[in-house]
């Protein structure tokens, strides 16, 4: 007789993710600085969103997150102005910063920075998010669920006006 073997690919996302929460977000290169977007990670665990008002929803797709880091102040002074005119001050941002690597591989590396409110809420946010990624079985889901996984990437990749773009 062989042993059945139950494939459970699905890690439990904790409610605080799929409920989002705001976060200044900024990259380096090229500099592009966002207040106040709403990031969330869907209900599989398959990508974390991020919307700001008047601006297009992005989406990261959780298996390309190489690592989830706590991120340093910055030394770019076009950055650090920046923040400090949302309101965050350099001595401030401490412990407030999350700093997300992904790429396909490691020699082609995107980093984004998510600045909390509250180095409680960037902890949170780091150790949550460290718990979601990393999850290769999810690579390997049953075509519907692959279909699933591309509706919930077209539906958190929305235009201005909240609809799917469609693109041709």
């Amino acid at each position: 007789m062989t042993k059945s073997y139950e494939f459970n690919w699905q890690r439990t996302v904790p409610a605080f993710l799929q409920e989002g929460a705001s976060f200044d977000r900024f990259d380096e290169d090229p500099f592009v600085f966002e207040p106040s977007c709403v990031f969330k990670v869907d209900e599989f665990g398959f990508f974390i969103t991020w919307k700001s008002d008047g601006k297009e929803g992005q989406v990261l797709e959780c298996s390309l997150i190489n690592s989830i880091r706590v991120g340093t102040v910055p030394k770019d002074p076009k950055i650090l102005s920046t923040l400090e005119a949302a309101g965050k001050t350099e001595a401030e941002l401490e412990g407030r910063i999350i700093c997300v690597c992904s790429g396909t591989d490691l020699v082609n590396l995107s980093f984004l920075y998510m600045v909390a409110d509250t180095a409680d809420t960037a902890k949170k946010w780091l150790e949550g998010l460290r718990a979601v990624i990393h999850n290769f079985r999810a690579n390997n889901v049953c075509p519907m669920t692959g279909l699933k996984k591309h509706w919930i990437r077209l539906c958190y990749s929305t235009n201005v006006n909240g609809k799917i773009p469609v693109r041709g």
